[in-house]
């Protein structure tokens, strides 16, 4: 009962501050860490406001307020899954990586300016996370409260009538034209039917159709500027051999933490995002490619050690994160596992896409 009253308490003392020191709380902390590089990265340039200037990517404080808010939303949705009686399992974080992957191409769209502003601004992180989480779990709830293909089929008519109105007010080739997410929206329907038509249906559906549109703007784009850097495809190459490596290391020495099928995925998503960063920032191959890193802990680590103390710590550290967790409750477990391997591949995904598509 405590707990409710201090969750009630803060945001009221927040906003209580925020009318009363408006310069202090807003311009110089929600301003500053915030909303303005969120507008930054909109516009590629440092933005001001009040005199308070903003700048793309993360600070130390904006890294500890959103771990802040992943680790309450990882319970709270541990929670919401507790009481809806969702079991989580490698078949769920199966059928829910369209979602992970959506957030890659998703970001990668807005990357290529194909999404333009104000749209671009629910595709910049942190908000495109939001964005995601909103429909992930709608998804979710969707298919526990309501049954039966025909009302699958008005929730599709509906999105699609949705999407044709943003369309025609906001985009443009090489976004997808509202008939092929018509096509689209058709085989998530088929999709729908053929899985059974419950939560897990539901949200591999709708990953699909928010994943398969978001593909297919961004193979329109590369048809339209036909560049494509295959190098990098060594990234997910040597990604999947160390998860692999592990992989048959915990069955040939048998150790349970790595013939675990979900704890590979970890391995390899996380692995996939430390080499990928490692090869666009430190770049050790001399490719003609140049990217800079937003976070601050990967930025140190890759300006010392010769850059690859990034993967060598991202690989430590999620071998002791599954080590840590593999006590807890089957179900608590496998949540923080699923938000775990959220944070590794989709950005791991996206810098691989967004260097392959030379964005």
């Amino acid at each position: 009962m405590r707990w409710r009253y201090l969750a009630l308490a803060l945001p009221l003392i927040f906003i209580l501050a925020l009318i009363i020191f408006p310069h202090e709380v807003y311009d110089n902390f929600i301003w500053k860490y915030f909303v303005g590089p969120v507008v930054a990265d909109a516009t590629g340039k440092p933005v001001q406001h009040n005199g308070v200037w903003a700048y793309e990517g993360y600070s130390p404080v904006s890294e500890i307020i959103y771990g802040i808010f992943l680790v309450i939303f990882t319970y709270l949705t541990h929670l919401l899954f507790e009481r809806k009686g969702i079991e989580v399992n490698l078949k769920f974080i199966l059928f829910s990586t369209p979602f992970i992957l959506y957030g890659s191409t998703a970001r990668v769209m807005e990357d290529a300016a194909i999404i333009p502003k104000p749209l671009a601004y629910f595709f910049i992180s942190p908000v495109i996370y939001i964005q995601i989480g909103t429909l992930f779990v709608f998804s979710l709830l969707y298919g526990i409260h309501f049954r039966g293909l025909k009302k699958f089929v008005i929730l599709m008519a509906m999105a699609n009538i949705l999407y044709t109105i943003i369309f025609f007010l906001f985009l443009s080739s090489p976004a997808i034209h509202p008939l092929i997410f018509l096509l689209l929206s058709l085989i998530s329907i088929w999709i729908y039917k053929r899985q059974g038509n419950d939560y897990l249906s539901s949200m591999f559906s709708m990953g699909f159709l928010c994943l398969s549109s978001s593909l297919l703007s961004l193979l329109l784009f590369l048809l339209k500027n036909g560049h494509l850097f295959y190098a990098i495809l060594l990234s997910p190459l040597l990604a999947f051999l160390v998860s692999l490596l592990m992989y048959a290391g915990g069955i040939k020495f048998n150790i349970a933490l790595l013939k675990d099928k979900i704890n590979s995925l970890l391995i390899f998503g996380h692995m996939l995002d430390g080499i990928t960063t490692y090869f666009a920032i430190v770049n050790p191959f001399s490719w003609n490619i140049t990217y800079g890193e937003k976070h601050p802990l990967p930025d140190f680590l890759m300006k010392n050690f010769y850059g690859i103390g990034y993967p060598i710590l991202k690989l430590l550290v999620i071998l002791g994160v599954i080590y840590v967790v593999d006590d807890l409750k089957e179900n608590l477990k496998n949540t923080i596992k699923f938000f775990i391997l959220f944070l590794g591949l989709s950005p791991g995904m996206r810098d691989l896409l967004r260097i392959l598509l030379g964005v």
